[in-house]
């Protein structure tokens, strides 16, 4: 009797470990896919957010055979004694080892996040009771019974333990998990960590960000928590669009309110500065922006999408066919392949499109688009900051350009005749520089534009002086005593703060620091303050000269003009490997008419931009050639897709021969480096 006894005790322990291990490996599952979600390394500088309910749980399952969340973590839990007994001996084990992944504590946290998102408020009062009953329905033996509650709530100090550990990883970690906004709340020592998880979305961070912009705000600076609370239940009556209900709710609740602040407070803590794309449907948001070249032949629009952590590459859907994300360690940007949409159609109907790991989202019906120099996208690119002392142009559709015509003049700016665009109906302005902070916000307010904002410079600026070499895009050129007057924000103002050329610049307290008089000589002077550094030329007025451009890297003479032909296509390449288009005349109508034997051969000399180190000229017909301007070593870094096209052109032009054939060789291996998928063109 005693045998069969401990037989039957045998097999019932048996059955039991293996219940329990299959709830773990449950667990596990439930593990690895919260820690991907919420703690993978595409998450790498910004907050976590780990928010979790219903919905959220449903998407993370995708349709895998796995139980719910609350009964997996129900089934590893010691319900004879402290429920989270056995959650806790796994992260104690985990603590002596290497940390490398986040704690075994993710289903258990996130149980009770799920809890604080379900809380109806059915027991009067607000606090601990609506949570615990909460909890209670998220984790339920599997014996059934009522009688769990009070032991969820009697060992409870154990979650908050666990918390304290998730906090202490991401710290350990320096980000690169994500930051922590896990934050101790006074009033609710146990709870509110879980509350204050169940208050924000991942998807209301890309919101919040530009609240923290609209508002001034600067990363690493001392918020006073309560006074943002307050300004943005203010920004949020005119602001919703992108903010969850949990969040609105969050800020019409007295009992809310006190979880959010602390919250808020270290959601600016980890802030970069940056207005974060923020998700789309769980997918990673990459921001798609319109690029506007003046090329050869007028106006060219094409793409420009930024890279986002974690995705290197991905396949987008949307209604026109797919298009593909492809970029490079180190890229900047991707380049688009495939069906890439038109740009026309979205102004039109917007787009969306998700692949695997990342989503575009643009919206319809826009009239008008504000676009700024952008080095990475080599044009102008879209923008939705305006400031002053920067140039901008806008893109403006038929039923746009009475608005953006008041804004501009409302702003203190002259208005005058666009030029068409590549889409039918719209135009460009020229371009426009705001001078005057308050006329630009009052502007914005009095005209009524929503999508576009104004962002104060915290940098130093120039304006006023003589400009030269416009053509080239080099606005940071100025004639030899035409100096410009630098703009120094309040901040920058200490006696020290701002360099010229590395010794210290004395500022008034006005801030203006005229630079005319201070004997300065042509060349390259360069501002500096905090780290960040403004750039200009001074250009002596030198006229055209008959200078051989092919100069060897000890020559001492730099070439001011060159002789390039009127046909074919002709651009200076600068030592990052972006390319100047060369405004030429257009030969003389009378030449087919009376003179046809000049047609094809004249030439016009241009003079040369100070970044210029090689002159390309690629005929209608025959072979391309090289021109050294000036000996500089290659910097090529990020190319735009125009760039890349471009070299794609010349990639196999060779020098053979050449005194610059050893550093045009250079060149293409750079620029090949850096634009592998070209497609070569046939020489």
């Amino acid at each position: 009797m005693r045998q069969q006894l401990r037989r039957r005790s045998e097999s019932m322990s048996a059955e039991h470990g293996l219940r329990q291990g299959s709830a773990w490996q449950d667990y596990e599952w439930w593990q690895s896919r919260l820690a991907q979600e919420f703690f993978g390394e595409d998450r790498a500088g910004t907050p976590v957010l780990f928010y979790v309910d219903e919905p959220e749980l449903l998407a993370l399952r995708d349709g895998e055979d796995v139980k719910d969340l609350g009964v997996v973590v129900s089934s590893v839990l010691a319900w004879h004694d402290d429920p989270y007994g056995p959650v806790v001996e796994r992260c104690r084990a985990w603590k002596r080892g290497g940390r490398e992944n986040p704690p075994p504590s993710l289903p258990l946290l996130g149980a009770a996040v799920l809890a604080a998102a379900n809380m109806r408020r059915t027991v009067p009062g607000p606090g601990a009771p609506g949570y615990y009953e909460r909890l209670a329905e998220v984790l339920q033996p599997s014996w059934g019974g009522d009688q769990h509650e009070q032991r969820l709530r009697r060992h409870y100090e154990d979650v908050a333990f666990l918390w304290g550990d998730l906090d202490g990883w991401l710290r350990e970690k320096a980000g690169a998990h994500g930051v922590s906004t896990i934050k101790k709340n006074p009033s609710r020592r146990l709870i509110g960590y879980a509350q204050s998880q169940a208050l924000v979305r991942a998807s209301d961070h890309a919101a919040l960000t530009r609240f923290f912009h609209g508002v001034g705000l600067t990363p690493n600076q001392p918020v006073d928590s309560a006074r943002l609370l307050r300004d943005l239940a203010a920004w949020s009556d005119r602001h919703r669009q992108g903010l969850s209900r949990a969040l609105l709710r969050a800020l019409a609740s007295d009992t809310d309110r006190p979880l959010l602040e602390p919250l808020l407070a270290a959601l600016v803590e980890g802030w970069d500065g940056k207005i974060s794309p923020g998700f789309v449907d769980g997918l990673r948001q990459v921001p798609l922006r319109l690029v506007l070249d003046d090329g050869f032949t007028g106006w060219e629009l094409r793409w420009h999408a930024d890279t986002v952590p974690g995705v290197e590459r991905d396949v987008l859907q949307h209604p026109g066919g797919e298009f593909g994300l492809v970029s490079e360690a180190g890229d900047q940007a991707y380049e688009l392949t495939g069906a890439v949409p038109d740009p026309a159609d979205v102004l039109k109907f917007g787009l969306t499109a998700r692949g695997a790991r990342a989503a575009v989202r643009v919206e319809s019906g826009r009239r008008f688009l504000a676009l700024q120099e952008d080095p990475v996208a080599g044009g102008w690119t879209e923008t939705d900051v305006l400031t002053v002392f920067e140039p901008y142009v806008f893109l403006v559709s038929p039923s746009g350009t009475d608005l953006i015509r008041s804004f501009v003049t409302a702003a203190g700016l002259r208005w005058y005749q666009p030029e068409e665009a590549p889409i039918p109906g719209w135009q460009v302005t020229p371009d426009l520089e705001f001078k005057d902070d308050s006329a630009l916000t009052e502007a914005l307010a009095h005209v009524g534009i929503r999508n576009l904002r104004y962002v104060a410079a915290h940098r130093l600026g120039l304006r006023n002086g003589l400009h030269v070499r416009r053509e080239w895009g080099g606005r940071s050129h100025y004639l030899a005593g035409g100096e410009p007057d630098v703009m120094v924000p309040e901040e920058f103002r200490e006696p020290g703060s701002v360099t010229l050329d590395d010794r210290p610049l004395s500022v008034p307290a006005e801030g203006v620091v005229s630079l005319r008089g201070m004997g300065l000589t042509p060349g390259r002077h360069v501002l500096a303050a905090d780290g960040a550094e403004l750039s200009f030329y001074l250009e002596e007025l030198i006229p055209p000269q008959s200078v051989d451009p092919v100069r060897s890297p000890g020559g001492a003479s730099a070439a001011v003009a060159v002789a390039v032909p009127l046909s074919g296509d002709a651009r200076f390449l600068t030592a990052q490997g972006r390319y100047l288009h060369i405004p030429r005349p257009r030969e003389p109508q009378w030449w087919q008419e009376r003179a046809p034997g000049l047609c094809g051969g004249g030439t016009a000399r241009v003079p040369i931009p100070p970044t210029a180190v090689w002159l390309v000229v690629i005929p209608e017909s025959g072979v391309p050639s090289v021109t050294l301007l000036r000996h500089e070593e290659p910097e090529i870094g990020v190319l735009s897709r125009a760039a890349k096209d471009f070299w794609g052109q010349i990639m196999l032009v060779d020098q053979a021969g050449r005194p610059h054939a050893a550093l045009w060789r250079r060149y293409r291996e750079a620029a090949f480096s850096r634009s592998p998928q070209v497609r070569f063109g046939h020489v």
